[in-house]
């Protein structure tokens, strides 16, 4: 189970859009579930993120759009959308909809969702911190049960938007995420960094390495690409 943790709009959506897309180029089934976003606009993002084409351009380069993407997808595996309300979903559903794709003969090697904290558990409590636990616990249990990887987000607390970097103790909510979670980048940028499409990412907690370590980016987030290059790391 691995996070993205930010602050609102600092590009944790594209972040997911980014290594959903990355995966299924490499030949990986991926099921990306959207509880934020419209499936007609999360479409336009990986749209864009594959042909690496600008949204506010997509329409005016249909043609060359469609021809990158059928480009690409060629050797890439499948990827599916599925849009559900926020605070619906569950664990229980979308263990359900993995069952309904396995007996289609499909196995996801990565399932994405966007986010987690918007999720709703299985049997809800009156205590709003069991209730989120229950919701990480149950997704880390379906990776290992399915033997795949499971990628979310989660948002920061006041302290950590507002920090230069933000580290696992500004996860907004409940604590219990980090625990939980195998790995947890934040995602860091001053307003001058926002400027010039740089950010940085802090490994904020790590099950199985060394944490701490960050990653200088440069951005194209026009085209939906978190990750353009990686310029240095600290």
């Amino acid at each position: 189970l691995s996070l993205l943790m930010g602050g609102p709009k600092v590009g944790k959506s594209t972040g997911l859009a980014m290594f959903a897309k990355n995966a299924w180029l490499q030949g990986c089934n991926v099921l990306f579930v959207t509880l934020e976003v419209s499936n007609e606009i999360l479409s336009d993002r990986l749209d864009a993120c594959i042909a690496e084409v600008p949204m506010s351009e997509l329409s005016d380069r249909i043609i060359e759009v469609q021809e990158r993407i059928k480009l690409a997808a060629a050797n890439a595996g499948k990827l599916m959308l599925h849009e559900y309300p926020t605070g619906t979903f569950t664990s229980a559903m979308l263990k359900r909809l993995i069952a309904r794709y396995k007996a289609q003969g499909i196995r996801f090697d990565m399932v994405v969702v966007d986010y987690a904290d918007i999720m709703a558990p299985n049997r809800a409590t009156d205590d709003p911190r069991e209730n989120s636990k229950s919701i990480y616990v149950d997704l880390r249990a379906i990776a290992q049960e399915e033997d795949l990887a499971m990628l979310s987000a989660t948002q920061t607390n006041r302290e950590g938007a507002k920090s230069i970097v933000a580290s696992m103790t500004h996860v907004a909510e409940d604590f219990n995420k980090i625990r939980i979670a195998d790995i947890v980048i934040s995602i860091n940028k001053s307003e001058e960094e926002e400027k010039r499409g740089e950010a940085r990412l802090f490994f904020a907690a790590s099950r199985n390495q060394k944490g701490g370590m960050t990653l200088r980016i440069q951005q194209d987030l026009e085209s939906m690409i978190f990750v353009k290059r990686v310029t240095g790391i600290e």
